[in-house]
């Protein structure tokens, strides 16, 4: 098994077929086809089942997509630093941030408000951006970002992953669910309904999701990747989504955050996310402003908006 071999598996996976595989990569079909069949020698099965004009993961395949998308991205990571490396150190003063999340309501105006604060109690001019989880993480060992703040733990090569804070999770539900005028809901409650699950995001890092899961949430995952299948998904499948409990994450009349049980909600730490080694004066300064003043950050993002969309 080579990383190549993986690459071709992950891109495959994520386009549903290999002539997209084929483009993105450079290479012919026959070249991704033939790696794979040679990586399903090896695994001793089939990855993928051919449906319709597109194919689908086998359980074998579900099984590597994870430890395949890992991989892929820490290579990735080490091509970016050796080249960034390779260039020289970028000399700059300033403080590039990003929040892993989904965009969410008003977040452009929140993310102005602490970029602001921070400028003011830093010193040091700073901005801050809603990213997603990968090509964030792919900037940051890049040099084109200095930190990233994660909703839940992060395990990534050559990062540290610092808790600054927590929050508590919530259950975000459509206007029609049949749970709906619930004020607090159980595992127990969940547990017939399906919960949205999106590769880039709950793939990513210990999201609210996926800690709830390991805390003994059993209800089914729905894999959404657009915000039409976000809509459908609330909507017309009783489906609901978990994040962080903010009131304001509520879309009346189409959506409404409720309280999860508080005996079986989970503390989710709230994460900054730094690389190793040496850092720059203001990165130093940035660590330890947010380890002391997390919750003045924690009010600003309750009292302006939060999560919306994928």
């Amino acid at each position: 098994m080579n990383i190549r071999q993986l690459q071709f598996f992950y891109r495959a996976a994520c386009a549903g077929n290999f002539s997209a595989t084929a483009r993105a990569e450079g290479v012919t079909v026959q070249a991704v086809s033939k790696s794979m069949h040679e990586l399903e020698e090896e695994l001793g099965g089939q990855l993928f089942e051919r449906e319709g004009r597109g194919m689908r993961l086998t359980p074998l395949g579900e099984a590597l997509l994870e430890p395949a998308r890992r991989a892929v991205e820490s290579f990735e990571s080490v091509g970016q630093l050796a080249d960034t490396l390779s260039k020289g150190p970028a000399h700059r003063s300033d403080l590039r941030l990003a929040l892993i999340t989904p965009p969410f309501s008003k977040h452009e105006f929140i993310c102005g408000i602490v970029a602001r604060l921070m400028t003011q109690s830093l010193g040091i001019k700073t901005s801050l951006s809603v990213r997603i989880g990968a090509e964030a993480l792919t900037d940051l060992h890049a040099g084109n970002l200095d930190a990233l703040f994660t909703i839940g733990r992060l395990s990534a090569p050559g990062c540290t992953c610092v808790q600054i804070g927590t929050v508590s999770p919530g259950v975000f539900l459509g206007r029609r669910h049949p749970l709906r005028g619930r004020r607090q809901l159980s595992f127990a409650d969940l547990a017939p309904y399906p919960v949205l699950w999106n590769d880039e995001i709950d793939g990513f890092n210990d999201t609210v999701l996926v800690t709830c899961r390991q805390h003994g949430l059993a209800s089914p995952l729905e894999h959404v990747s657009t915000n039409e299948g976000v809509v459908n998904h609330l909507e017309n499948r009783n489906g609901y989504i978990m994040g962080v409990n903010l009131k304001a994450l509520s879309i009346l009349p189409f959506a409404v955050m409720h309280d999860l049980d508080p005996v079986e909600a989970p503390t989710i730490p709230v994460c900054l996310v730094l690389l190793e080694g040496t850092r720059r004066p203001e990165v130093e300064r940035l660590d330890q402003f947010c380890r002391n003043e997390f919750s003045l950050l924690k009010r600003l993002l309750s009292s302006g908006g939060t999560v919306a969309g994928y």
